[in-house]
């Protein structure tokens, strides 16, 4: 049998259904560990992991390799923000900083433009805001 010939791997169930989990974004796939391991924490299951292997390879007088202590230094958890080392800051706020994807019908979220221009659409809506605001900030004005 030649060996350019491979067999034909099919796919798992996990995989019809969901696609590769390796290109899953982070969010999906916190939402699908949730649901098939639901009340259990993926990062402290991974640190403890990463933590085993480290150990066992100090029981043989070597040094954990890098993916190793690079495990062990992401899921490290913290308790604070004060002890918090940079990177790990600079991800929290990447991760605040997201563009949240909302339904269209909810005017606030209608303009996506990035590029800073509004298309006659997105100027009605916040045309139809400043009024809306304006109309708020002038009966706030009459009570007082």
């Amino acid at each position: 049998m030649p060996r350019d010939k491979q067999p034909d791997h099919e796919p798992d169930l996990f995989d019809k259904l969901f696609g590769d989990p390796a290109a899953l974004a982070d969010d999906e796939l916190n939402m699908l560990y949730e649901a098939l391991s639901p009340g259990t924490d993926p990062s402290a299951i991974v640190h403890r992991i990463a933590e085993e292997a480290a150990v066992e390879y100090r029981k043989r007088n070597r040094m954990p390799p890098d993916h190793v202590q690079a495990t062990l230094d992401a899921t490290r958890e913290i308790r604070s923000l004060d002890d918090a080392k940079l990177p790990i800051l600079r991800q929290i706020v990447d991760a605040i900083k997201a563009p949240f994807a909302g339904s269209v019908n909810d005017p606030a979220l209608a303009y996506r433009n990035r590029d800073g221009v509004l298309d006659k659409d997105d100027q009605a809506i916040m045309d139809g805001l400043a009024d809306e605001l304006r109309q708020d900030w002038d009966e706030d004005t009459e009570d007082k």
